[in-house]
């Protein structure tokens, strides 16, 4: 029943999301890099998620998911409710025009909308909130992208055979 539930690719990457969630509203000071790195794959697994199994639920899963990482990480709501509900809206008038592009052509299209989506989050809690933008932060959340870029594509394809 378990192997049965497990087999299912959208389970497995809602496995992961809740993880990766997980791992970044519990803040390790000492080890900053993995809420870092459990921020990234959060980011990119959704965004490949809104590629290749698009649904309206999304909708209610990414509202969810934003409230909470405001809730936990900014203790006030709006940078990732609005930046979340933004790309999900422009993948859904767009993904006609997105969804011709090759696999190689999409893959760049997701770390480039992972790194857009870093600096919105980043905008709009400065202009809501007066939050400075902490650069290094940002900068490591790109290196990190950027070195977890291939390994979670190999991951997602991986996933997407089973």
């Amino acid at each position: 029943m378990l192997t049965k539930l497990l087999s299912s690719q959208k389970t497995i990457y809602h496995i992961i999301l809740f993880f990766s969630f997980s791992l970044t509203v519990n803040y390790f000071v000492e080890l900053k890099i993995v809420n870092f790195i459990a921020y990234v794959l959060f980011h990119l697994t959704l965004i490949y998620f809104i590629f290749y199994f698009f649904h309206f639920t999304l909708y209610f899963i990414f509202f969810l998911y934003g409230v909470l990482f405001d809730i936990y990480l900014i203790n006030n709501m709006g940078p990732h409710i609005i930046s979340f509900l933004i790309f999900l809206t422009a993948f859904q008038f767009l993904k006609k025009f997105l969804l011709n592009f090759s696999s190689f052509k999409i893959s760049y299209i997701i770390i480039i909308i992972v790194f857009i989506m870093f600096v919105i989050e980043s905008f709009i809690s400065r202009i809501l909130y007066n939050y400075p933008i902490n650069y290094n932060d940002l900068g490591l959340l790109f290196l990190i992208s950027v070195l977890m870029f291939l390994p979670s594509l190999y991951m997602f394809s991986k996933i997407d055979k089973l």
